[in-house]
């Protein structure tokens, strides 16, 4: 007598997964990280268009004062109003137009010029450069003027002695970056000496200068 096989059982394997309670508390806790991590990106965002317009304002103003130097001519970088922004150039051909072939730089968008009464007080920054309230004139482009002149020696000179630029009046030319819509997002002073040294001071809201280049 022959006896049939056995039937064979195939177990199924239990089958690995999230429940409907795990993801959503998976779900939770990335909302939670997200939401703390945005604003330090936004902020670090920021900080760094901020940093980037400052730098270049610095460069185009270290550009001016190689030009004068290499032309022996007195060269100015321009700032003119354009649309909601500023542009800013270097006239290597002295004409007051911005020409194709002219180093040129638009600042516009979240941040811009700012008039110096938006920004942080700023004596400590004319305490460090020995400035005081009787020292040299202070000039805050673009309200003050439209212009910083370089005469062939590399230093600084007003407009109305930049066609010989023989006999300068010592001034310090201010340029304040920030966001006028917020005050959060810091600022940056672009300093230049009557020497036609270039430099870049950093403030938050409220707080104190501090130089960073």
């Amino acid at each position: 007598m022959e006896l049939s096989p056995k039937p064979v059982c195939l177990q199924r394997g239990r089958q690995n997964g999230f429940s409907i309670v795990e993801l959503l508390i998976s779900l939770a806790v990335l909302l939670v990280i997200t939401t703390l991590a945005v604003p330090v990106v936004v902020r670090s965002l920021q900080s760094y268009q901020l940093n980037s317009a400052a730098s270049q304002l610095s460069g185009m103003l270290k550009l001016t004062k190689f030009e004068a130097i290499r032309q022996n001519l007195p060269v100015s970088c321009q700032i003119q109003p354009q649309g909601n922004g500023w542009l800013v150039w270097v006239d290597l051909n002295g004409n007051g137009t911005v020409d194709p072939s002219e180093p040129q730089m638009l600042l516009a968008g979240s941040f811009t010029l700012l008039p110096g009464g938006s920004v942080p007080d700023t004596s400590n920054i004319a305490s460090s450069l020995g400035q005081g309230s009787s020292g040299v004139p202070w000039t805050v482009l673009p309200g003050g003027a439209t212009a910083e002149w370089y005469e062939h020696r590399g230093v600084m000179c007003l407009q109305s002695e930049a066609v010989v630029c023989t006999a300068t009046t010592p001034t310090i030319y201010a340029l304040y970056v920030g966001n006028p819509n917020d005050p959060t997002a810091g600022y940056r002073a672009i300093i230049t000496l009557p020497s036609g040294a270039v430099q870049v001071w950093s403030a938050t809201t409220g707080g104190q200068w501090a130089r960073v280049s």
